[in-house]
């Protein structure tokens, strides 16, 4: 596609991607950086797209990936106000309980191994991401609504595993 279609298309993909920000962040500010890099990496690209749709497509993806880049960045940030040492939240009376946690958590990996694959997918988002369903919906182009039901199917799934192992009560 010419330099002119972008010039002429650029405003909407922008305010596309800004959309798309804005439903991902809850800052006006961020949504306007994702949506500014958005462009200049269309910019890059322009010149392999073949048509507008092909174009538009682009920009999405574009700027669902820099949603989860600023994203991560932003959880990757130290803050030093809500940062807790985990030693302090283990009660220093109790040796074995590293130990316990530690077979838990193996026990959980294990449990969430046995999910479909695209359970285990959301999963990871959801559980090691911190993702919430919103957010993944966003980054999988998957409907919030399936998202939240994949994610209590795969709650169910795992707390039935642990169940079965011993690891939780009920």
């Amino acid at each position: 596609m010419e330099h002119t279609d972008f010039e002429r298309l650029a405003p909407i993909l922008r305010t596309q991607a800004k959309r798309i920000a804005a439903d991902f962040f809850s800052s006006a500010e961020q949504a306007e950086d994702v949506a500014q890099e958005a462009m200049i990496r269309l910019w890059k690209t322009w010149g392999t797209l073949s048509s507008p749709l092909e174009a538009e497509r682009m920009a999405i993806r574009i700027a669902k990936h820099e949603c989860i880049n600023v994203w991560r960045r932003e959880r990757r940030r130290p803050h030093s106000s809500l940062t807790i040492s985990h030693e302090t939240t283990l009660p220093a009376s109790d040796e074995h309980q590293p130990i316990e946690e530690n077979e838990l958590t193996e026990a959980l990996r294990k449990a969430a191994q046995t999910l479909r694959r695209s359970e285990q997918r959301l999963w990871r988002m959801f559980a090691e991401a911190g993702m919430a369903p919103k957010e993944i919906a966003i980054a999988t182009g998957i409907n919030v609504r399936t998202v939240s039901s994949m994610l209590s199917h795969a709650r169910h799934h795992i707390y039935n595993v642990l169940k079965e192992g011993g690891y939780i009560d009920g």
